[in-house]
């Protein structure tokens, strides 16, 4: 998911466990402190209007308490937010899919037969 975030032209920012594991697979991402871990941290990057997007999956006690501070600026800011994966990748490929082709608005009546 992250290589398919950098061909749509996304930087990434990662806390410095997943920034580690990206690392090791060769994908490309700049490290930021976790918010218990001291400024500068990711809300500062969301303030500074350097973050288009956030998926936050917590573990563990710590990260879960920063996880609602997160979510809270999130919404402050405008920005879209996913909390799993799964979700994530939901994300990614209508991000792919709106790159790739052109969106068309029907009314629900196109979608079904009305000889049914």
């Amino acid at each position: 998911m992250a290589r398919r975030l950098l061909d749509l032209d996304f930087s990434i920012l990662a806390t410095s466990g997943t920034a580690e594991f990206l690392t090791r697979h060769n994908v490309d991402c700049t490290m930021v402190n976790k918010i218990s871990q001291g400024r500068p941290h990711l809300l500062d990057k969301v303030q500074d209007n350097q973050v288009q997007w956030i998926i936050n999956t917590s573990m563990g006690s710590r990260t879960t308490e920063d996880s609602y501070s997160i979510r809270r600026s999130a919404l402050d800011y405008h920005i879209p937010y996913s909390t799993t994966a799964t979700g994530a990748l939901s994300m990614v490929r209508a991000l792919e899919t709106v790159r790739e082709k052109k969106i068309q608005v029907k009314a629900i009546q196109e979608y079904f037969n009305s000889d049914d």
